[in-house]
């Protein structure tokens, strides 16, 4: 959210707390900090109140077109010829590119499936829960090394096509159980009877934060003591505008203005269909959950370049579980060196026994769509694209890819495990690495790490949701309505819908909102 509604401007005494009193007075306001910045007047972070949002105007019956429009379109995908002709645990219908908008190819999808059940698989699973099970590609691989497991989907279809599967594997019948529902309601399963739950390429087609947040808070209910809930391939919310910006510059015409280009990038982010995350929020989660010990943010692994490696990432949450190893090390500024690959395998081969960890390392992936966006705003309206886009390749950034850095674990006499952490939210893409000695590591897959963290300005803003844009400007409406009968006729305010206030230990906020 980051909608804002200004009213006319003039001083008035003790006005923050006077502000503050009023907004809190409306029954759709949950929360809410008002700032004065001396210059622009007021400005008022309000957290709008979930109930109210839900019953009163309407996001409840918002909820239920949102999914109902996705179940309409996952039933149809698993109707399709090619779902019907795919092999046993290779029914990829429906996993379509932004880009090309056909089906991302067959052997892109086998690298996301191998990587994301490696990950799955060095949690060591014993009993899953998982929640959008589809097609089943990670049932199919996961279910033999579990005792049991529980797939849930929502899409009839889908389950049905997973029967079907199941049905050529008869060694799997007695470990995994089907079953139809929402993922909000998992109500009658046992608490902690599973140490993973699973959610995997599906928090994008839920209708908002709060939804999300009411699967999760179920999910944490289902894990048993030292378990984790694993949220695979989230859409970034930091990297929602690269991300629309690779996207209609691959489809754009050579001969299309700059300035059109623009406007279809705002309308794609404008109309975004799917529900995007920052990282911040699986941290914020902690305030609601206090079971989650731990977070973890990881870019993806894999060589294919599409929009799942470059712009999504996988979340674990570890629940009541600290690590019994952890690493406190001070991260350098690879920005400082810019040390290439070579020179980090060097250091490593030299220090054997000495862990390294680098912080903001540029990232390969998407060095083209940074130099993009940091020329577009101030590009010609008029020159047309493939003009301009020709004098982006020099002005690349250097970066290392993150597999580059991951492939360094599996050289030969490589010692160490490297780790990397997309946590500290920033809108460029950088990540952070840790490179440990494996015999420190004590057998652990996923030790506690202090990672560097989001600063405040990236706490505000958690989600973008799907088609919020009316209730956020219905809310605001009337949020300066009821400040213009209750304030002075000229007090100033500039309001922001937020999904967080991140405070100080007084209670003040100091940075405003990005």
């Amino acid at each position: 959210m980051n909608h804002a509604a200004t009213n006319a401007e003039t001083p008035a005494p003790n006005r923050q707390a006077t502000m503050e009193s009023v907004l809190r007075m409306h029954p759709g306001v949950q929360d809410v900090a008002v700032v004065d910045d001396q210059r622009d007047g007021l400005t008022a972070f309000v957290i709008p109140e979930d109930t109210y949002m839900k019953n009163v105007l309407g996001r409840a019956a918002a909820e239920s077109s949102v999914l109902g429009k996705w179940r309409k379109i996952f039933d149809l995908s698993q109707l399709s010829k090619e779902a019907t002709a795919a092999s046993v645990g290779s029914n990829t219908a429906g996993w379509n590119s932004s880009y090309t908008r056909r089906e991302i190819p067959l052997d892109e999808m086998r690298e996301w499936v191998k990587n994301t059940t490696a990950n799955i698989l060095s949690l060591r699973p014993e009993t899953v829960c998982e929640i959008g099970c589809g097609s089943g590609m990670l049932v199919l691989r996961i279910a033999p090394h579990c005792d049991r497991y529980l797939a849930v989907d929502f899409s009839a279809e889908a389950l049905n096509r997973l029967r079907d599967q199941l049905l050529t594997l008869p060694e799997l019948a007695t470990r995994v159980e089907l079953m139809e529902r929402r993922a909000d309601d998992l109500h009658g399963l046992e608490e902690k009877a599973f140490n993973i739950v699973l959610i995997s390429s599906v928090v994008q087609f839920f209708p908002n934060l709060a939804y999300l947040t009411r699967v999760l808070e179920s999910a944490a209910s289902l894990v048993k003591q030292g378990g984790h809930i694993y949220l695979a391939d989230v859409r970034s919310l930091p990297l929602f505008q690269a991300f629309a910006l690779s996207v209609e510059l691959f489809q754009a015409a050579d001969d299309l203005p700059v300035g059109d280009l623009r406007g279809r990038i705002h309308r794609r982010m404008e109309r975004e269909p799917e529900l995007l995350l920052s990282p911040a929020f699986f941290f914020s989660l902690k305030e609601r959950l206090p079971n989650i010990s731990r977070v973890e943010i990881r870019p993806l692994r894999g060589r294919a370049d599409n929009e799942m490696t470059r712009f999504r990432y996988d979340a674990i949450l570890h629940v009541d579980g600290p690590s019994e190893v952890s690493f406190d090390d001070a991260f350098l500024d690879w920005t400082e060196r810019k040390c290439t690959v070579d020179e980090i395998r060097s250091q490593l081969h030299q220090h054997p026994q000495r862990t390294l960890a680098l912080k903001h390392i540029a990232n390969a992936r998407i060095a083209k769509d940074l130099a993009a966006m940091a020329m577009l705003a101030d590009a010609d309206a008029e020159i047309a694209t493939g003009t301009w886009q020709r004098g982006l390749e020099p002005l690349r950034a250097p970066g290392i890819h993150p597999q580059d850095l991951l492939d360094l674990e599996t050289e030969a006499g490589s010692g160490f495990a490297v780790f990397l952490s997309w946590a500290a939210c920033r809108r460029d893409g950088s990540y952070d690495a840790i490179f440990i000695p494996k015999d420190l590591l004590q057998g652990t897959a996923s030790p506690s790490i202090a990672w560097p963290m989001p600063e405040a300005s990236a706490c505000f803003n958690l989600a973008y949701a799907p088609g919020q844009i009316k209730l956020c400007n219905e809310i605001l409406k009337q949020l300066e309505e009821h400040c213009s009968l209750n304030l002075p006729e000229s007090t100033a305010v500039n309001m922001i819908l937020v999904d967080r206030i991140p405070r100080a230990q007084d209670g003040t906020i100091s940075v405003m909102a990005g």
